[in-house]
């Protein structure tokens, strides 16, 4: 540390790591790169949303433990009481709460979400990895060898994976559970996109967790992260959670969200899993684009006879963000990363995409 240096202070795994890239992009861009829902919700809602809005006292604290709020999501998303719920601002925060209760190693099933390894970074946790088959599986002999020999307080599996959109299986988690004397978190971001959870297998393995999201439903600028738990694992969490965590603005809209529109929600979810699969179909006409097969609400396709960070530049130019993951893992070599969008913006992105393969303007 030297006198002239303002940062020499912080830890030195901080400094040497970079931050998550969220960057401001132009208006009128076509954003196919961040998981979001195309689908805003109705007018009705913005209206009783203000409405509700209107009458915040801004001046007072929101309630700490947003206890109506978790009512009403055990009730309407987990069919749980509400001590087994922990809320976060987004699951990061909760991803961030876990890491920091957690003791020892944490073991990661790559290629993966980034922000696991840099959350585990802050929190100043090793990162212990089992590496997916070439077909983007997880091979469940191979996580259990991983486990033994590293030995983790936490295994974290992300169920559909991002970016892969591949699921793993319940009986997977479950043999993991029983061999596994550690805590175990399924991240089910996408679960809404799959219809497939390892929720009930929490009857028989009390140290399995599952985290939920609503925003890639349609609600991403609410922030709000769900983890269904124990209700001794929650209690121990809340000492880590910072108080009031959770603003009443995210704790009143998604109330709202529950009580009235959360069929609208669904409806929209299931016409986002008809785009995916048109989508699909859409890109394996195009020589050269191998759309892999998912079950959330994005694709990862692999780019043939060019390098997939030209061709992100490229529709770049043309006012269409996808994600290149190439660089990401070994296994994620030429493939990019593309979130569906409405019908008239897949078609734009895959005539953007089979111009610029062809080396067309």
């Amino acid at each position: 540390m030297t006198a002239d240096d303002p940062t020499g202070w912080i830890r030195s795994e901080i400094r040497s790591s970079t931050a998550y890239p969220v960057e401001s992009v132009p208006e009128g861009t076509l954003r196919l790169d961040a998981m979001e829902s195309p689908f805003d919700l109705p007018a009705d809602f913005h209206r009783r949303l203000g409405e509700e809005m209107a009458g915040i006292p801004l001046n007072r604290y929101p309630d700490g433990s947003a206890s109506e709020l978790k009512e009403l999501l055990g009730k309407t998303l987990f069919g749980l009481s509400p001590d087994h719920l922990f809320l976060g601002n987004g699951s990061d925060e909760i991803l961030q709460n876990l890491f920091l209760a957690t003791p020892g190693p944490i073991l990661l099933s790559e290629p993966t979400f980034s922000m696991y390894r840099i959350i585990a970074r802050i929190a100043g946790r090793p990162v212990a990895t089992v590496t997916q088959s070439s077909d983007l599986i997880l091979d469940t002999r191979e996580l259990l060898e991983a486990v033994r020999e590293h030995r983790p307080s936490l295994v974290v599996l992300s169920s559909p994976n991002n970016p892969t959109g591949r699921e793993v299986s319940e009986e997977t988690v479950d043999r993991l559970c029983g061999e596994f004397p550690g805590a175990v978190l399924v991240d089910e971001a996408y679960f809404p996109f799959s219809g497939r959870t390892v929720l009930s297998l929490r009857k028989s393995h009390s140290r399995l967790m599952v985290l939920r999201t609503l925003s890639k439903m349609g609600l991403a600028a609410l922030r709000l992260g769900i983890l269904a738990a124990d209700p001794r694992i929650v209690a121990e969490l809340d000492k880590v959670r910072l108080p009031y965590n959770m603003n009443l603005l995210t704790q009143r809209a998604a109330t709202l969200v529950c009580r009235e529109f959360l069929p609208v929600l669904e409806d929209q979810v299931r016409s986002i899993v008809d785009l995916r699969e048109d989508l699909r179909r859409s890109l394996s006409c195009i020589p050269g684009v191998e759309p892999l097969p998912s079950s959330a609400n994005f694709l990862l396709i692999r780019i043939g006879g060019k390098d997939p960070a030209e061709v992100a530049r490229a529709l770049a130019e043309r006012g269409i963000l996808v994600r290149d993951v190439s660089r990401l893992h070994p296994l994620l070599a030429g493939c990019l990363r593309v979130t569906i969008g409405t019908a008239p913006e897949n078609g734009r992105f895959t005539a953007a995409l089979a111009h610029i393969l062809k080396g067309t303007p």
